[in-house]
């Protein structure tokens, strides 16, 4: 694989405790779709997952609990 991109997840890293992962694609147009997807999830610190077994079984419970 030619392409790669590693991150320090988390915010700043004063004890250097943060995981780094090291992420690997085929092709460029992958790495830039996985740097998308990274970008627009910068700044969202939190996520609820929905869907049967998860924390909310439906949308509407979600959005009852974070009117």
């Amino acid at each position: 694989m030619k392409y790669s991109v590693t991150i320090a997840w988390g915010e700043r890293n004063y004890q250097n405790d943060n995981p780094l992962r090291t992420y690997r694609f085929k092709t460029e147009d992958e790495l830039n779709a996985f740097l998308d997807g990274v970008s627009e999830g910068h700044g969202w610190f939190d996520y609820a997952t929905i869907g049967d077994g998860f924390i909310f079984e439906s949308e509407e419970e979600w959005r009852k609990d974070n009117g």
